[in-house]
């Protein structure tokens, strides 16, 4: 019987909406995410996944992420939460000159600039409770989903990655979702049991590597804060390439084991959907419908197909 992990990484708010185009092809390809044996989330990622286990339909991601209709199931999941969050970006003025929020990050900056960065930047003020409270009112108290979901974060005192779902850390999933989109230097910190976790796209923005050793057939990884090999040739420098690096040997480590990997990273055409600013929720249509015509064509390619009839024997098991 085959297995499979769905990896969803971060990218904000324009980041969902990437994942959102992503998700709904694969659907109409026939593999519903749901179905997946282990869903891992890193900052926009988790609350996309923390979706998807609430029970909402994959073939629903777009149309909602569009601005359009979506089903009574769809619906009977998100309730009025019918699009994303909306924040008040306005800071919390400092009480004091600001200060980096946890300076020992820096000896972790060899291997993990981004969380050097993290640590360097002054703790964020912005409170990001909408992005909890939301997901929360999905579960209807229950406290995490009842299939395998990992939410990836890093502890902000430590700069160790923290796995909620799978390490000895058990908050709500509302918290967890919170705590792994809680972006360095512009959210708040989430605190819970006295530690303080920030994003877990510090650590990486996939967490890819967390999969290697659970044995599966298919891993399928959705990048948004990278970018194809094509992408980058034809833009002009971006942290892109920093994450395509990172994610490539990652995948490297989970091939090692034996499991086939399938990627989804923005090409060109989806860059140019996507804008600069991955808070900009003005480009979520557009993005959205760039992903679903860039998946849709990699999905048709020949070389995938025998990836893609694992993906919809999994979903035939239900």
């Amino acid at each position: 019987m085959s297995s499979v992990a769905v990896v969803l990484g971060a990218g904000g708010i324009v980041g969902a909406a990437y994942h959102a185009g992503v998700l709904t092809a694969l659907a109409e390809a026939g593999f519903d995410a749901r179905d997946a044996d282990l869903i891992v989330g890193t900052s926009a990622g988790s609350g996309v996944a923390a979706t998807l286990r609430a029970g909402f339909p994959p073939l629903d991601l777009a149309p909602r992420s569009r601005g359009r209709s979506i089903s009574a199931e769809a619906a009977a999941v998100v309730g009025d939460a019918t699009g994303p969050p909306t924040f008040d970006f306005t800071p919390t003025p400092w009480s004091r000159p600001p200060l980096p929020s946890s300076p020992g990050l820096l000896f972790h900056g060899l291997r993990h600039p981004t969380k050097a960065l993290a640590g360097l930047m002054p703790t964020g003020t912005i409170p990001s409770d909408v992005i909890g409270e939301r997901i929360d009112a999905m579960y209807r108290g229950r406290a995490w989903p009842d299939r395998p979901t990992w939410i990836c974060v890093v502890d902000l005192g430590s700069g160790d990655r923290v796995v909620f779902g799978r390490n000895d850390v058990d908050p709500a999933i509302g918290i967890a979702v919170q705590a792994s989109s809680s972006i360095p230097g512009f959210f708040r910190p989430v605190v819970h049991e006295g530690r303080r976790y920030i994003d877990g796209g510090a650590h990486s923005p996939t967490n890819a590597d967390l999969v290697a050793d659970g044995g599966y057939d298919l891993v399928v990884v959705v990048s948004p804060m990278s970018a194809t090999t094509d992408a980058n040739r034809n833009v002009r420098p971006t942290t892109r390439r920093m994450h395509a690096r990172q994610l490539a040997g990652e995948i490297k480590t989970v091939r090692k084991t034996g499991a086939d990997v399938l990627t989804f990273q923005p090409t060109a055409a989806d860059l140019a959907a996507m804008g600069p600013n991955a808070m900009d929720s003005s480009t979520r249509a557009a993005t959205t419908v760039a992903a679903l015509a860039s998946t849709r064509e990699r999905l048709s390619d020949p070389n995938v197909a025998e990836r893609l009839d694992i993906l919809r024997r999994v979903s035939r098991r239900r």
